[in-house]
């Protein structure tokens, strides 16, 4: 990988090579000339109005090309709540690295571009920081840097930095009962189970099979047509849950929704403020250029599991927040402790192995809702469904953001007894796939 700093060449060379890098730019647009799901390209929901067979709507959003296009209008699907930004945005310097577009990494055998990875995994956005500048910056198939994209399961990241802030204050225990705080959910699997198991993903619980974690959810939330008499809030939906039984007696681990909308429910009675207000007063207002978004629920409770909305860049400065937090960097002082006990090292990685999401996610532990690499970088991730991603690495200095929209209908599990149903994916749509690429980024940028 050649950068704009060589060394044993001449003067005239090296002032060459720099100009060469400084002249690809960290920032581009990509249209992708093949075949294509670009949804402005395409129609969708195009026109005054749109075509009937153009038209989004909750029965169809979730079929390519919609999903492209629902990724990326959420507050036109659903109803949300805004989050406020900063009145002065956190920095984002540019340092361009050239050629990141050609750099390769193995999968399945295969060496695959990172050019070439980023198209086939749909990516609407993706944004490498080091050291706090910008190195890499793409926006794919009329997705922009204006617009909000949905988050999915990387929500949950910050609904556990939340709560860590609250276990920081001495407001929430984390080895009281759930129920403590919310006695609605006395008797229930995520009321009896710890705070820290329900921030742990380590509550042995089971849902109907006709309203499993995540599609059961969006239907109360009214993300997609809900089935007669199933529940229309979050809070309802949280009651249909039945304690598992642990058949290991050792503890589960099994990914779900339900822990993080309970935990959720918790801070809002501790606080008296809604999940939007204590996201937009204690983060977004302290760094971000734009207002975010929340889907919520009939009761205008929040999606808290899934449901965030922001640009590419103030996901990437959350991601960089929280890494200076991790290295001693932010002057927040409150944040930086708050973030050292959300990533706090879990020694969970058997329970971790034998769960849903262990697949291509080897020696990983969880805690907070965010994934613990244990690559001796004291890495972290925050994953969502459908190819969402936050990648942390504090000893480099490095953070990844991706959006997308790739297509993922698999069932989920829908009991903690059932966790050896791991969602399986095409090869490069793995986490293991995305371990390859950060690692070829990391190679090329320190080259």
């Amino acid at each position: 990988m050649q950068s704009g700093n060589k060394h044993g060449i001449g003067v005239a060379m090296a002032m060459a090579a720099m100009l060469a890098a400084a002249s690809v730019p960290a920032y581009a647009q990509v249209q992708n000339q093949a075949e294509t799901t670009d949804p402005v390209r395409l129609g969708v929901m195009q026109g005054f109005p749109p075509p009937a067979d153009k038209r989004v709507t909750k029965a169809n959003a979730f079929q390519l090309p919609n999903l492209r296009w629902a990724f990326r209008h959420a507050r036109e699907t659903s109803p949300t709540a805004g989050i406020s930004r900063a009145s002065s945005a956190l920095a984002l310097p540019s340092r361009p690295v050239a050629d990141l577009d050609n750099v390769q990494f193995e999968v399945d055998g295969q060496q695959i571009k990172l050019s070439s990875y980023l198209h086939d995994t749909y990516t609407d956005g993706f944004i490498v920081l080091h050291k706090g500048k910008v190195v890499y910056e793409r926006y794919f198939d009329s997705f922009g840097p204006r617009q909000q994209h949905i988050w999915a399961s990387m929500t949950k990241s910050i609904t556990g930095l939340i709560a860590a802030m609250l276990i920081d204050e001495g407001r929430l225990d984390p080895h009281a009962k759930l129920a403590t705080y919310v006695p609605e959910l006395a008797g229930n699997p995520f009321g009896e189970a710890t705070i820290q198991q329900n921030l742990d993903m380590e509550v042995a619980v089971s849902y109907p099979a006709s309203l499993p974690p995540d599609l059961g959810l969006f239907g109360a939330v009214g993300i997609v047509p809900r089935r007669d008499g199933a529940p229309d809030n979050i809070y309802d939906f949280l009651k249909v849950a039945r304690r598992s039984q642990d058949t290991t007696g050792t503890g589960v681990f099994y990914y779900q929704n339900g822990s993080p909308e309970a935990i959720a429910w918790a801070l809002s009675r501790i606080t008296g403020q809604s999940w939007s207000t204590l996201v937009s007063d204690r983060l977004w207002s302290k760094f971000a250029e734009d207002e975010a978004s929340i889907q919520v629920d009939p009761l205008g409770i929040a999606m808290a599991s899934g449901g965030m909305n922001t640009t590419l860049r103030d996901a990437a400065r959350f991601a960089e927040v929280v890494r200076k937090a991790s290295s001693g960097e932010n002057p927040d002082a409150h944040l930086s402790k708050a973030v050292r006990i959300a990533l706090t090292p879990n020694n969970n990685q058997a329970l971790f192995a034998a769960g849903n999401l262990a697949a291509g996610r080897a020696n990983y532990g969880y805690r907070d809702y965010w994934y613990q690499v244990n690559d001796g970088d004291g890495s972290i991730e925050a994953s969502g469904r459908f190819g969402q991603r936050i990648y942390i690495n504090p000893k480099q200095a490095l953070t990844i953001v991706k959006f997308s929209s790739n297509p993922d209908s698999a069932p989920r599990p829908t009991s903690a007894n059932a966790t050896t149903q791991s969602v399986q994916h095409r090869s490069i749509e793995s986490p293991g796939a995305f371990a390859g690429a950060v690692k070829a980024v990391l190679a090329a940028i320190a080259h």
